[in-house]
């Protein structure tokens, strides 16, 4: 089963092209200026018979530090419950939509984000691409669950593990070939898997995020310390020769 259509082409088209191995940036590379707050759609999900549709099993997955912002770069992400109405595509507010007014995230797509809001600045190395407005909406045609439900899961789809892979995508991360890590592109029935981040995960959005883009406070290596691999840097890079390595 597919998890989710991003609508920028980019994106689809890193997807068509295929991956080498690991992580995947989306192209252009990209991050938010400052750690942005998503609201988070306070209607809660229509199938989710938890107390409040998983609205705050939602917010509290896709904050985790089983999540984004335990991959050690910091807080990359903010979520509070909110009304949703003013939905609206590239308006720099960035919301979870337990719906999808756009009609875009149909057929075997449960969850879409919208990833083509972004500015450029500079040229060269100097280039920066910040992200304006990601936001996430959800295909109401499936049965969801939470982990909070009472009866527990029969053919539905986490919530949580979904929305946090679409907050990856809102981050800047495309699809991972790694079977298992939570930017993969799809997932089962009753899997939540994903709403727990893997090395693989970790890795991209340190590569993003670990130099503190984004208002995140980096917690891994430095410059100039020890590191044996480029997810023990802030940074994400790990280089010199074996057994002598630093962050640089």
């Amino acid at each position: 089963m597919n998890r989710t259509k991003t609508v920028s082409l980019l994106v689809l088209g890193l997807m068509l092209a295929g991956v080498v191995s690991g992580y995947v940036l989306l192209n252009p590379r990209r991050t938010w200026a400052d750690t942005p707050t998503y609201i988070v759609d306070d209607r809660g999900q229509a199938t989710v018979t938890d107390n409040d549709g998983g609205l705050s099993n939602t917010i509290a997955a896709i904050t985790s530090n089983n999540a984004w912002n335990g991959a050690g770069a910091g807080t990359v992400i903010n979520a509070v419950a909110g009304d949703i109405s003013g939905f609206t595509l590239g308006d720099g507010v960035p919301m979870l939509n337990f719906e999808d007014p756009t009609g875009q995230c149909d057929s075997t797509c449960l969850a879409a984000t919208f990833t083509g809001f972004y500015t450029t600045t500079g040229r060269g190395r100097n280039r920066t691409t910040t992200i304006t407005d990601a936001d996430i909406v959800t295909n109401t045609a499936y049965d969801w669950t939470s982990t909070s439900e009472p009866d527990g899961c029969s053919g539905e789809f986490f919530i949580e593990g979904v929305q946090v892979h679409e907050v990856g995508h809102a981050l800047g991360l495309g699809h991972s070939n790694v079977n298992g890590a939570t930017m993969y592109p799809s997932v089962s029935a009753c899997n939540n898997g994903p709403a727990v981040i893997s090395a693989d995960d970790i890795a991209g959005i340190v590569d993003l995020y670990g130099g503190g883009d984004g208002g995140g406070t980096c917690n891994l290596g430095q410059s100039g310390d020890s590191c044996t691999a480029n997810g023990q840097c802030c940074s994400g890079k790990c280089r010199g020769p074996n057994g002598n390595k630093t962050c640089r």
